[in-house]
Parts: structure tokens; sequence; C-alpha cells
């Protein structure tokens, strides 16, 4: 993960401090669905290993070319930088602190599916479900954007707001509360996830078990945080979320 943490800050120095969107579109160009970062703007130039992108604790598949390639590609056997896909990692490029910015009034709720993961429609009725149909309405322009939600949601953002910001260097000042303190720029960074292991309501496809999650957070450290934890992304809400969260990325259904 620190070694994904440097690739993502040198593609940020060269992108007037953004970080890489999410990956909007698979292979064949169509819309795709993955949290994970956008492969093609970072393989071969930031990060010239796939191995880097790949979890030795994940059991799911072998290695990341039957993860990739096999299983979510073209079964080719070459890892093309568009067949990257969530799980074991996940990112979403945008500043998320809690799990009510993406599940707004469902959080601390039940979902319908096994063990309470929420299903596909339930996250239609969502901030994240609402960014998803904007971004599929845009053909995946919105994944590169800060995004505001309507009213509906008003107050589930960061700080009580109504915005998904896209992660950038300097995101901090959005959580800043006291400007007195030269000090809680630093703090803010701490706390704000870009990248974490696959946290999941099936204990199976945690990469750590018993179950956990690394966490790469935008000061670079990296943590691992045991399940249940008080804070996003690796609380029980976050567990019912995470496994159908990107569905509608896509579109529906």
């Amino acid at each position: 993960m620190k070694q994904m943490a440097l690739a993502f800050f040198m593609y940020a120095d060269e992108h007037e401090g953004r970080l890489p969107h999410r990956q909007v579109y698979k292979l064949d160009g169509s819309l795709g669905k993955e949290m994970i970062f956008n492969g093609p703007a970072m393989i071969p130039e930031y990060i010239t290993d796939v191995e880097v992108v790949w979890c030795p604790s994940w059991a799911a598949e072998a290695g990341p070319l039957e993860r990739y390639d096999a299983a979510k590609g073209n079964n080719d056997g070459i890892i093309q930088p568009q067949e990257l896909t969530k799980e074991p990692f996940n990112y979403t490029g945008w500043l998320i602190l809690d799990d009510v910015n993406i599940l707004g009034p469902l959080v601390g709720t039940v979902g319908s599916e096994v063990n309470g993961r929420f299903s596909e429609t339930e996250h239609l009725n969502t901030p994240f479900g609402e960014l998803a149909l904007a971004n599929v309405a845009s053909n995946g322009a919105t994944s590169d954007q800060d995004f505001t939600v309507s009213s509906t949601y008003a107050g589930t953002q960061v700080g009580s707001g109504d915005t998904f910001y896209r992660l950038r260097q300097g995101i901090e000042r959005f959580l800043i509360t006291d400007i007195n303190n030269p000090a809680s720029g630093a703090v803010a960074t701490s706390v704000v996830p870009v990248l974490w292991d696959q946290v999941t309501v099936h204990v199976r496809d945690f990469a750590h078990v018993p179950g956990g999650a690394n966490v790469l957070y935008m000061d670079g450290h990296v943590l691992f945080v045991r399940y249940p934890a008080t804070r996003f992304p690796v609380t029980v809400d976050s567990a019912r979320l995470m496994g159908r969260y990107n569905y509608l990325f896509d579109g529906i259904g």
C-alpha cells in the first residue's frame, strides 16, 4: 500500500494536485462499476509492476492474473490496466470519512441481503446512489468531479455539507475546524482514507482473518484496523455497504 501511496502522490504532483479518479471504463470502452483507481492513468507510468496492486493475504483467487484477467477481464493471459477491479482493494477517489456519506438515511439500518448487506436497489436511495446515477448520465465524467447531492441528502457529506469532493492535495482544508491550530492540517490528512482492503459481511472475503483491513490514509501512513471499528471503512455499516455500493455506476440492473 505504501508503494501505491507514492504512486498516487507522484500522479497528483503532475495533475494539479488531484489523485487519480476511479476506474470509469471497462476494457471494451463501456462504463464500468469498479471502485479502484484508474488503471490506464497509473500503469505503467506510475506503477510498473501490477503485483503492487495485490494483497498476498487475499484468498479468493490465487493471484492478480486470476483475479483481474481471468475472473474480471478477457482471460487472455495479460493484465490490462482497464481490468483492475475492486477487491482485494477499494478506492473511490472522493473524500469519504463516514458511512453516512455513502448511505445517508440508511446508515445504522440493516440491508435486505444475506447478513444485512444492502442490495443494489437499496443503494438507489442513498447519496452514493445519486452520485452513481449522475455518473451514468454523464458517461463517466462525474467520476472526475466534485458532486453536490440533492436536497434529499443535504447535510450527509463531510462537515455536514452537501458535496462529495474529489481527493486532492490540500483536501484537509475541508476538515480543519480550528484555523489557529497549525497542526490541524496534519491531523486531518491522517484520517482521510484513500485505499483500503475489502470489508465485508462474509468472513471468507476478508483478506486478513480474524477480520480487519489495512487502510492507506491521505498523509501516506497505513494502519491495520480491526473489524468492527467505529470509523469508515471498517465498521459494520461499511461491511454492509461495500459489497454493492459500486453496482449503480454502470447503470441500474
